[in-house]
């Protein structure tokens, strides 16, 4: 689409009639790096063809984001948006004037608006008190992936969050947890609905387990030696996500386990602490920043277990990547993770912020090849159920449910 509202420009290339579907979603969401995609954004690359593909519903993208010039083109989630053929709106296209807005819901022929994260939601919170009879008209969806509270501006932040989503006509959340939180805070039952994410990575093809091949060439492209015993930790490198304890954990498990080579995926503001902390317990040599990076299916060749550190979470897709990578797992027990790993059966769960308890699971699954097997075996199974076919049927019941409750409002 053009950088001109419907109507009254010549410029502005429209959808036509026959490009319009039935109802169009206009999908919400600022990633938090523009030098990275996280979870939410690969899921809506999957969710939003799956969802074209059922026929009823289809997507546009309002990214709350400029395109970064420096960024590898081959990360940029508006670029490869557009190239799976979804119709993405981004802020370097945004006209900043008052009717060029407003126009925007009847441009695009929205009929609910879908928002991913806090910034999303004050985002369309803003639109619809400037815009009442265009945005403010448009029916709310909104799906929480997670609170991160660990500090007092998040604390407020999330505050704001939850009186953002008093607007909406209903809620996802991605755990049980979180439904019971909103519960609590008032939402009715009916408006306020748990879906499982589907995996994107474990939706791409076969993983399970690498053969050996794959695992001496993953081991050689992360310098890793042929023989290492691999403990992996993946993901933002921010404070929640507590690798400020996984670094702890390494230390203590490698005075225990001379042959472990542990590996830190991920990039984030925290890097440069986390480098200077691994220095100071002396794991420079034992320990591997990656970086930002999209070869997981090299990291997870070349990993023997993965650890999970976090004070919390929603439903964390590098668990269930692991999982349904054949690797066994330790996590703390936070969030909705103890909804789909049961401790001893799918992994092992240990309480948040407890670094003995974390060296103790770690070393009970690297000196017990059956209870790593058992684990293995759980893992997978539990891997398989997080499908995106199932989550788009889900989600797609909550727009129907939605647009009726309008429907049979307006009569």
């Amino acid at each position: 689409m053009a950088s001109s509202p419907p109507g009254g420009d010549p410029k502005h290339a429209a959808l036509t009639a026959a490009q319009k579907p039935m109802n169009r979603i206009l999908q919400t969401l600022r990633p938090v790096d523009s030098r990275q995609t996280g979870g939410v954004e690969e899921l809506l690359l999957m969710f939003c063809p799956a969802l074209r593909r059922h026929g009823r519903f289809d997507t546009s993208i309002f990214l709350l984001r400029k395109p970064n010039p420096e960024a590898d083109p081959a990360r940029d989630f508006g670029g490869r948006a557009r190239a799976l053929g979804i119709h993405v709106l981004s802020l370097a296209q945004v006209r900043w004037s008052y009717p060029w807005l407003g126009a925007v819901p009847r441009g695009l022929d929205i009929s609910i608006v879908h928002m991913h994260g806090q910034r999303a939601n004050y985002a369309i919170w803003l639109l619809r008190r400037l815009y009442p009879r265009t945005w403010g008209r448009l029916p709310l969806v909104a799906t929480v992936h997670g609170w991160v509270q660990d500090n007092r501006i998040r604390r407020i932040v999330t505050r704001l969050e939850w009186m953002t989503l008093r607007e909406c006509d209903h809620v996802i959340t991605v755990s049980e947890q979180q439904r019971q939180t909103l519960l609590a805070r008032g939402h009715a039952p009916d408006r306020v609905t748990v879906v499982r994410p589907g995996i994107p990575y474990n939706a791409e093809g076969a993983h399970g387990r690498a053969t050996t091949e794959q695992r001496a060439s993953a081991r050689a492209r992360w310098g890793i030696p042929a023989e290492a015993y691999v403990i992996t930790a993946v993901g933002r490198l921010s404070t929640e996500k507590r690798f400020d304890l996984y670094l702890e954990t390494c230390a203590a498990l490698a005075a225990r386990l001379p042959e472990a080579t542990f590996l830190l995926v991920g990039g984030g503001k925290c890097e440069q602490a986390l480098k200077a902390q691994a220095a100071q317990l002396g794991l420079t040599e034992r320990l591997i920043f990656t970086g930002l990076t999209r070869e997981m299916k090299s990291i997870y060749a070349a990993t023997d277990l993965l650890m999970l550190t976090s004070d919390t979470e929603g439903t964390p897709h590098v668990l269930l990547e692991a999982m349904g990578s054949a690797i066994p797992v330790v996590a703390t027990a936070v969030g909705g993770i103890p909804e789909f790993i049961t401790d001893g059966a799918h992994g092992l769960l240990v309480p948040p912020g407890d670094r003995d308890a974390l060296v103790a699971a770690a070393l009970r699954i690297h000196d017990d090849p059956a209870l790593a097997a058992c684990l293995v075996a759980g893992g997978a199974q539990v891997a398989g159920e997080f499908t995106v076919p199932r989550m788009v049927a889900a989600v797609e019941q909550v727009y129907a449910t939605v647009l009726d409750r309008r429907t049979a409002g307006a009569r």
